[in-house]
């Protein structure tokens, strides 16, 4: 066989392997690493402030609610402003709410163009649910400020 055909099965058979090839990665690789929907006790209720995460852009920081050991709210207590990272922020914390209510949890789907505010969200919101599970007596408390919210 000659170089230009070698080379052609070679492109072609790199091609299929790398099409039809399944990654060694998590079943949802676009969920991010270390977040995990936390076990909450059924008789579990409160809100709980997640501590501020400073990211590349600016701090991203959550409220969560929780009754009945169901996460029922999710709101932005801050997110990066001016400019087009404040754009970002604007525009991917409704999706990331969205996510968190569906996904019950931190383990959420980046928002395409916004991945460091979507880490520090899923970091913020981890923390407020480790706080609600770790204290379920507790009905409202800040994890910053240790204060009511």
């Amino acid at each position: 066989m000659n170089r230009p055909a070698l080379a052609t099965a070679g492109t072609v058979l790199g091609l299929l392997l790398l099409i039809g090839g399944k990654a060694a990665t998590s079943a949802d690789p676009l969920a991010f690493a270390g977040q995990s929907n936390v076990a909450l006790a059924p008789a579990a209720q409160g809100t709980m402030t997640g501590p501020l995460i400073t990211t590349r852009y600016g701090p991203v920081q959550v409220r969560v609610t929780v009754k009945g050991g169901k996460l029922t709210d999710v709101q932005a207590v801050a997110l990066p402003t001016g400019g087009k990272s404040g754009s970002i922020a604007d525009y991917s914390a409704p999706i990331l709410r969205r996510e968190a209510l569906a996904a019950q949890g931190a383990g959420i789907h980046a928002v395409s163009g916004a991945t460091y505010t979507s880490e520090g969200y899923a970091s913020s919101l981890q923390a407020a649910l480790d706080q609600i599970a770790n204290q379920p007596t507790q009905t409202t408390q800040s994890a910053q400020t240790g204060r009511g919210a």
